[in-house]
């Protein structure tokens, strides 16, 4: 009599295992398409951003030293023109 009910009660136990790690394996692919979807539009951000960043770089020019010995890049004209007065009153002129 016991072991009709437990026979019973292992072929569930056994059928609920096999549920249980066919889900595991279904989880786990759709953990995997995640993943590389993920991967994936993390590199197109990497690419975008890098592009962005090339076009809106300035591109800059040799730097020289001044006559100061401070070192100075591509300036506009009217930042020249401020950076000779204050050289110039420097220079006590």
């Amino acid at each position: 009599m016991w072991g009709f009910f437990a026979g019973g009660r292992i072929s569930r136990l056994e059928e609920r295992c096999e549920k249980l790690e066919q889900d595991l394996r279904t989880a786990n692919l759709d953990f995997d398409e995640l993943y590389q979807k993920c991967r994936k539009l993390l590199g197109r951000t990497v690419k975008e951003r890098a592009s962005i960043e090339a076009h809106t770089e300035t591109p800059e020019g040799p730097r020289v030293l001044s006559q100061a010995g401070v070192t100075r890049g591509p300036l506009t004209e009217r930042q020249r023109q401020i950076q000779q007065e204050i050289l110039k009153r420097r220079a006590g002129g």
